[in-house]
């Protein structure tokens, strides 16, 4: 058969006319492609993981060969039923000797070097969908939020993670304005610093993390940790916005904060209670060995009746305050450190990364059981990893080892700011000293307290100028052999 071009087959194939309604459908049809060839020249692999575009049509590659040789993943050319196909492309008149595929019988079918070129078009269109589906699986498949926007501010990229956070499909993001998640004062003002940034080029946020407020579907607002960077392709700039929801660290700041303040409440309790207590104990005794005294006449003895009952109340009240101040007790369990050390870090990645700091673990062997309760040491590790990011505003490094020395399992946390005075070094675990502004001077003399109570200790070692480390022990003489690997606290991740 005599090599032939059949421009119809273009116009009026189902390649062609079925494309535009296929895009249309959210399960388009496969565009079925039927390649010929000997088994030997033929370099087009066949894809072997499923691929479909959304909003296009997936493009289904059978290839027949005219011997046996041509390998298992082709069909034999007497197998071939164009019909089936879209598309036929034999470059090298292989089919000509099959009556079936006379250009009259087929006019999907596609002969010559015409062919050859397409098939050599088709395997490049078959391997970069392939790459391009395995790049937007894994961008899809991300837990946290990308919202990708063009230079109109309208939304062109929003994987499932987007969806969880937001609460609006893609079907309903796509194509619609970034303000339908930016909430106010941001809603106009946002499209505003996107023209900036086209127009100059000049970046204020690229390339760094933040916190904003996102808006979801139901009209609610919450705390992201969001990261902003820019493509150029072809001319054409794109924005893109990596998100996570922070709302449970935001939650787990407050509940730090609130501890510090009732620990404040409670050492303040203790402290007043002390003060009171040695006067209100000589005031109630004076008055109860004044009422027997004899020649009181009865307004006077009435009197001192009064201030003795009071006085039996003060003490009750101050009683009862001791009481709802004071922590409760540890609940200890045996299990792994690890888990806990882990849970307190993951709280604050996002933040070390918007502050430029850098942490490393150090673990000189695996870690045996101990005894402890959970939720404590973790309020111990999260008060050192928050005290190590404040030591150093301007970033630096993070070290956490580990190791058992002795009979205690010992953890540190080492920081590279500016260190600590003598002065500070001498009064830091002490309750109401503090080198910070706004700070209370209980958040360390907590954790001393909750590791005392485990029967460990804490202390710091800073020489000045050269960071600090503090180090936490913890016995192991408590620890079951059969303890299972315990988890963060629930509630904490």
């Amino acid at each position: 058969m005599a090599p032939f071009y059949n421009p119809s087959a273009f116009d009026s194939s189902p390649l062609i006319s079925g494309l535009a309604a296929d895009r249309m459908t959210t399960a388009p049809h496969p565009i079925r492609i039927a390649i010929v060839f000997d088994g030997r020249e033929f370099n087009c692999q066949p894809v072997g993981l499923p691929f479909s575009l959304e909003g296009h049509p997936p493009v289904d590659i059978v290839l027949f060969g005219a011997q046996s040789e041509a390998g298992p993943a082709a069909s034999l050319l007497p197998e071939l039923h164009p019909e089936g196909f879209d598309l036929v492309l034999d470059g090298r008149f292989m089919a000509g000797g099959l009556p079936d595929l006379a250009p009259e019988q087929a006019p999907n079918l596609l002969s010559g070097p015409a062919a050859d070129f397409l098939q050599g078009l088709v395997c490049q269109l078959q391997e970069l969908r392939q790459k391009q589906e395995i790049n937007a699986g894994i961008i899809m498949s991300a837990t946290d939020g990308l919202v990708t926007i063009n230079e109109d501010h309208v939304i062109i990229g929003y994987n499932h993670g987007a969806e969880q956070m937001f609460g609006y499909t893609r079907r309903e993001a796509l194509g619609q304005d970034l303000k339908l998640i930016v909430p106010p004062p941001f809603t106009e003002l946002h499209g505003g610093f996107v023209k900036r940034y086209v127009a100059t080029r000049e970046a204020h946020v690229l390339g760094r993390q933040r916190r904003l407020n996102a808006r979801r579907r139901d009209g609610t607002e919450f705390p992201l940790s969001i990261s902003f960077s820019v493509a150029e392709i072809r001319g054409n700039l794109y924005f893109t916005a990596i998100m996570r929801d922070i709302t449970e660290y935001v939650a787990m700041e407050e509940r730090v904060l609130q501890t510090e303040r009732l620990a404040a409440v409670g050492n303040t309790v203790a402290h007043i209670a002390h003060e009171i207590k040695n006067p209100l104990l000589i005031i109630g005794g004076f008055a109860r060995q004044l009422i027997k005294s004899p020649g009181l006449d009865d307004g006077a003895r009435q009197k001192l009746s009064i201030i003795a009952e009071e006085v039996s109340s003060l003490e009750n009240l101050i009683a009862e305050m001791r009481d709802f101040v004071r922590r409760p007790p540890a609940q200890k369990r045996p299990g792994q450190i690890a888990g806990v050390i882990q849970g307190a870090l993951e709280l604050f990645q996002d933040t070390f990364k918007e502050h430029n700091i850098q942490v490393r673990q150090v673990e000189a062997a695996a870690l045996p059981s101990v005894t402890f309760d959970p939720r404590q040491v973790h309020q111990v590790l999260v008060n050192l990893f928050k005290n190590a990011l404040e030591a150093m505003p301007g970033g630096g490094e993070i070290t956490i080892s580990s190791q058992v020395k002795g009979d205690k399992v010992e953890i540190s946390v080492t920081d590279t700011g500016a260190g600590l005075s003598p002065e500070a070094s001498a009064n830091i675990f002490r309750p109401y000293f503090t080198t910070k502004e706004k700070g209370t001077g209980l958040g360390l003399a907590i954790c001393q307290s909750i590791m005392e109570e485990h029967g460990g200790c804490i202390f710091a070692d800073s020489p000045p100028g050269r960071g600090a480390t503090f180090t936490m022990q913890l016995p192991l003489e408590e620890a079951s052999q059969e303890a299972g690997p315990m988890s963060a606290p629930e509630g904490v991740s």
